[in-house]
């Protein structure tokens, strides 16, 4: 009998981990607006003009940060960047992500401007090498 409570013991406590990890974690409340514009100004030395709450495709919460950069910046002086910041930890996320089948843009935005219905070559079936 004490050899089979010991094993149910033994079979709790591994299996407790393995739940522990499959539970899905509670997300962090968001940073307040200000609060990351006081992280982001003093983290990468720029001027925020504007902070705006978004969502990603997997409905993490993030901040577009307008932020330029100053004047002492040689001949990116006052050139204006758009960051995204986790809300959670207000670090600046990567521009690509990474995913199963290679990386995924930004969505908006054209990222091959010869080939717009704009530019006359592509209205006469201009053949692209």
């Amino acid at each position: 009998m004490r050899m089979f409570i010991a094993g149910l013991l033994l079979a709790g406590a591994v299996a407790a981990p393995a739940f522990a990890q499959t539970a899905p974690a509670a997300k962090p409340a968001p940073m307040p607006a200000d609060e990351v514009k006081r992280v982001v100004e003093q983290t990468h030395n720029v001027q925020v003009l504007r902070v705006t709450e978004a969502e990603l495709e997997d409905s993490t919460t993030v901040y577009k940060v307008a932020a330029m950069r100053p004047g002492t910046a040689g001949n990116a002086a006052y050139m204006v960047s758009t960051l995204t910041v986790d809300a959670a930890t207000g670090l600046a996320l990567p521009p690509f992500r990474h995913q199963a089948a290679g990386y995924s843009l930004p969505q908006g935005g054209s990222y091959e401007p010869n080939r717009t219905s704009n530019n006359p070559a592509v209205a006469r079936g201009h053949t692209w090498r």
